[in-house]
């Protein structure tokens, strides 16, 4: 596991070797809790200042101060911004593997150094520096989105943390259900725990030449092991009519020889679930909306914010951080990141909250 003094020595070497010394202070940081900790991210580059913020028209970034508004640029960024990286010490691997995850936050740290934040944190800005890093180091790092096979071959997760993410996988996979819809030339996949999501799709049964509602464990089981298993919640679908084993979903959802009974609770154990209240904060406070419905909280969206498109209003129900259940504390810093992109203020900044990863999304990314 990397130190944070490995990470210091290493940063000022890569930054002399690969970046001309461009890069400037940073901090370090390797972390075992939180955000990530299960495997989700190795490292990722992020910055610890607060009030900072991006304006969506020109992407400049900014300390709010009061009423006035300090730019960053590259002589006070270190000051405003407080730039962080930081490495999942969750992972067990090799020097090399480390190494290169670090200068795959460095990368992200010289997009951002500027002033200016990157339309997509993986996009154009990234794709030139890591490309010059790459050549550089004479094919050491390749520098891309994802980490490359041979890099997470040199990367295990620990025992322990594989063993919540196994236990955390079989809860949601034990909680969904499969639905396809065989329409007219097409086949449509959507995998989701929402009963509300799985009748408003039944309601579409008239459209259909059939409809297959299955939480079969084989089947999910079979869908997961092809990369169907993203969804959960959501009203998306996946078109699956040109896939070969299309064929085999209806095999898998009517054996249930090998699938799990489940035992009805009995009715002193039923326990009501909390409430999920959608919330998002915008430029005239706080809109909260408790109804079950997806479609309910689409049209209630649609008339409380009748300028901003359908498809960017389900980008926002579809984002777990707008959701909160009944009982939990508001905590505006969770919902701050998703913001409307419709609304006549087109000017509005959007807020980096200290610790968000700007490695894994960049605060303006879901404009593109």
């Amino acid at each position: 596991m990397p130190t944070v003094q490995w990470m210091a020595d290493k940063y000022s070497e890569m930054n002399g070797k690969l970046f001309k010394g461009a890069l400037m202070e940073c901090d370090f940081e390797v972390f075992t809790k939180g955000a990530g900790m299960e495997g989700g991210v190795l490292g990722w580059f992020c910055v610890e200042g607060k009030n900072i913020r991006v304006k969506r028209s020109n992407r400049r970034i900014f300390k709010q101060i009061g009423r006035d508004e300090a730019y960053v640029n590259k002589d006070n960024f270190v000051l405003l911004c407080k730039p962080k990286i930081k490495l999942n010490g969750n992972y067990h691997g090799t020097e090399h593997g480390f190494l290169a995850t670090l200068v795959h936050e460095m990368c992200h740290y010289y997009t951002y150094m500027n002033g200016y934040a990157p339309v997509q944190a993986h996009g154009r800005e990234f794709k030139e520096i890591g490309s010059l890093v790459s050549y550089r180091s004479n094919g050491l790092f390749t520098i891309q989105r994802l980490a490359s096979a041979e890099q997470m071959q040199e990367m295990s997760l620990n025992a322990d943390m594989k063993e919540k993410r196994a236990k955390r996988l079989a809860n949601k996979k034990a909680a969904v259900s499969a639905v396809i819809r065989y329409l007219k030339g097409r086949v449509e996949l959507t995998i989701t725990s929402n009963s509300d999501v799985i009748q408003e799709i039944e309601s579409t049964r008239g459209e259909c030449d059939k409809i297959i509602v299955s939480n079969n464990a084989r089947l999910i089981d079979f869908l997961f092991s092809k990369g169907y298993k993203k969804n959960f919640r959501t009203w998306r679908y996946w078109n699956i009519e040109d896939k070969p084993w299309v064929g085999k979903i209806e095999e898998l959802a009517s054996d249930d020889s090998n699938s799990e009974k489940k035992e009805e609770p009995k009715p002193e154990e039923v326990k009501k679930a909390p409430k999920r209240i959608f919330m998002i904060k915008t430029n005239n406070g706080v809109f909260e909306y408790d109804g079950e419905s997806y479609y309910s909280l689409l049209k209630a969206l649609k008339e409380r914010f009748p300028r901003v498109s359908e498809e960017n209003l389900k980008k926002l129900m579809n984002n777990p951080a707008n959701y909160r259940m009944e009982e939990s504390i508001y905590n505006f810093k969770s919902i701050v990141e998703s913001v409307l992109s419709e609304i006549d203020e087109k000017d509005e900044p959007i807020e980096i909250v200290p610790g968000m990863n700007l490695g894994l999304k960049s605060p303006i990314e879901n404009e593109m």
